[in-house]
């Protein structure tokens, strides 16, 4: 028994040395306003901890007036003589400094980023009024709404001035906007894969349109008896028809149109509109055929077509390599190799549609 006490006691007293040397957050400041600023377990400081997750994203002690020091919102706080990010001061004025919708950050000189080059420091979007800073459109009704703002010279696409008729300029979704004079493209990214990169810019692309506006989806719009699209490939599609009678959104890519499909702003008229369907990777399929990347597979059975992975597919007479036949392969014992990359059938191996060995 007295072995057993011994062994608790210095169990105890490890978890507590433990406590004491490594646990640094207490209680919040103020927990209804934010879960990131903390009174310091031991010291009379206060700290800043993302959700007082100090292990894994980090921990700051502020040089902060601890009895004045309250929390603004999740990352904001101040005491009574500084304004503080993120834990950090800011060269900001403190009598006039406000925070809203946690993006609409300024004070009687300027207005603020928290998507500057120094992650720590708050950076001034230069040129922006304080006075008229405010909110494009509140009515957007989600997170979107904090990407356009609007002063009484221009408008303000993720802090980055944009250069559109202030007065009329308006977003339709996420990848078009108009204003009383042009159609403009929205586009977070440019190019493809490795190779992508994120630009956040919104472009001027063509003439308005005389007509009804309106979104269709999220990335298609209809403008007179026009639709416009915008993505990250080509930048800026319209195809213009002698009149619209329908128009059908598939998904967030695809719509019909007078019963014309239309993927990624490009229209298909090969493809049976009416029997499209959407398979897995870039294969689909209609009442005629199937498809990879809207090319058709020649002889391609639908009725027992299977998708291997996503160039691979067969049915029962052939196997497929993107759109064209994999010649001399077996679609019975075709399988994936053990080898990174590579696919066998018992006879042959294959990478990127070729043979590459022969197993026999």
């Amino acid at each position: 028994m007295k072995v057993i006490l011994i062994v608790l006691a210095i169990i105890i007293l490890i978890v507590l040395g433990f406590r004491y040397l490594f646990f640094k957050i207490g209680k919040p400041v103020n927990l209804d306003v934010s879960n990131s600023y903390f009174h310091h377990y031991r010291k009379n400081i206060i700290v800043y901890s993302p959700m007082g997750n100090w292990f894994e994203l980090g921990y700051f002690e502020l040089d902060a007036d601890v009895a004045t020091f309250q929390p603004l919102n999740v990352d904001f706080g101040k005491d009574k003589n500084n304004i503080f990010w993120k834990g950090r001061k800011q060269q900001v004025d403190y009598d006039t400094f406000e925070v809203n919708y946690f993006y609409l950050i300024k004070d009687k000189n300027h207005v603020y980023s928290r998507d500057g080059r120094n992650f720590n420091e708050l950076e001034i979007i230069h040129d922006a009024d304080p006075k008229t800073y405010q909110l494009l459109d509140p009515s957007i009704t989600d997170y979107r709404r904090y990407y356009w703002f609007k002063d009484a010279h221009s408008v303000y696409y993720k802090n980055k001035r944009i250069n559109v008729n202030p007065e009329t300029f308006r977003p339709l979704n996420d990848t078009i906007a108009v204003d009383a004079d042009f159609i403009y493209a929205i586009l977070n990214f440019r190019g493809e894969g490795n190779e992508m990169i994120e630009v956040d810019e919104v472009i001027q692309k063509h003439k308005m349109i005389e007509g009804e506006i309106h979104a269709i989806n999220e990335t298609y719009a209809r403008i007179g008896n026009s639709v416009v699209s915008a993505f990250t490939k080509a930048e800026f599609e319209i195809n213009t028809f002698d009149s619209i009678t329908l128009i059908q959104e598939i998904d967030y890519w695809r719509i019909k149109v007078n019963n014309l499909l239309i993927d990624k702003g490009v229209i298909y008229p090969e493809i049976d509109a009416e029997s499209f369907e959407s398979l897995r990777y870039d294969f689909s399929k209609d009442k005629n055929g199937v498809y990879y990347n809207f090319k058709k597979i020649a002889g391609a059975d639908s009725s027992n077509f299977e998708i291997l992975s996503d160039q691979y597919s067969k049915d029962n007479q052939s196997v497929y390599f993107e759109d064209t036949i994999l010649k001399g392969s077996n679609p019975e014992k075709f399988k994936f190799s053990s080898e990174y990359g590579t696919w066998e059938d018992g006879e042959n191996q294959y990478k990127n549609g070729q043979i590459i060995a022969s197993i026999k």
